[in-house]
């Protein structure tokens, strides 16, 4: 589980902690990127480290590219405007998004209504909690990082996963932090989230619901647009498998 806040989210009831940690969503290196399924135990790192790796070649020699190496976490804030590098550990920390590895009783499904409305879990089911649905991260301007570098690098989320089901609707959803020594928005990514279905959620001009077509190639850059952008957002919900009952003892 992830706050996407500075606090450590609490496990849902009859669930038990295994550790807390950090959100860590994606390294880079050298033109090679590597998603943590945000659903999955191991993006839930106990230590925040800029950068957490280093690489081995075939000569018994590890080290680190200092031109390349980054790390991306998610973000515990919302941030608007581009930030600038922030270089102390420590500060860079708060702005991480804390995280939770909870063990349950019980199989868990996710599911997406491709509408602004919340979706209902199957039958048997109940909700651990609801959000929106989250596809991918991608950095968008690879020459960024290293001149001789070009494209795009990313990877997707299955949508089964938890992890596509992020609680809250932020851009951008992370920090990126350089092997340099320091970490900071990046204004070079792009967050992917499955779209409402148009034919239902389509108003009376045609226009999907709260786009105004003379700013819709502002509003990702504007804050007074931000409301607009989410309600173009599927919604979705993470559920648990109800335990059976045996007259009043639990199987």
């Amino acid at each position: 589980m992830h706050s996407q806040t500075d606090q450590i989210p609490q496990c849902p009831q009859h669930w038990t902690s295994l550790w807390a940690g950090f959100s860590f969503l994606l390294i880079y290196e050298n033109g090679v990127s590597m998603l943590q399924d945000p659903g999955k135990a191991g993006s839930c790192m106990e230590l925040f480290q800029p950068s957490p790796f280093m690489t081995c070649d075939r000569g018994e020699e590890c080290g680190k590219d200092f031109r390349t190496e980054k790390s991306v976490w998610l973000a515990a804030e919302e941030s608007e405007a581009p930030m600038g590098p922030i270089k102390d550990q420590q500060v860079a920390e708060s702005h991480v998004s804390r995280c939770n590895v909870c063990m349950g009783p019980s199989a868990i499904q996710t599911v997406h209504s491709f509408s602004t409305e919340i979706p209902q879990c199957p039958s048997g089911f109940q909700p651990l909690w609801t959000g929106y649905s989250y596809l991918m991260s991608v950095l968008d301007d690879l020459s960024m990082v290293t001149p001789t570098d070009s494209g795009r690098a990313g990877q997707g989320i299955p949508t089964n996963s938890p992890g596509s089901c992020s609680p809250v609707f932020q851009t951008p959803s992370f920090l990126e932090c350089l092997s340099q020594g320091y970490c900071s928005y990046n204004r070079a990514y792009s967050d992917y989230w499955l779209q409402v279905n148009s034919q239902n959620e389509t108003s009376s001009n045609g226009q999907l619901p709260g786009v105004n077509p003379a700013a819709e190639f502002y509003d990702t850059l504007n804050i007074q647009y931000k409301d607009k952008r989410r309600e173009n957002v599927s919604r979705c919900a993470v559920c648990a498998k109800m335990p059976k009952r045996n007259g009043n003892r639990r199987r």
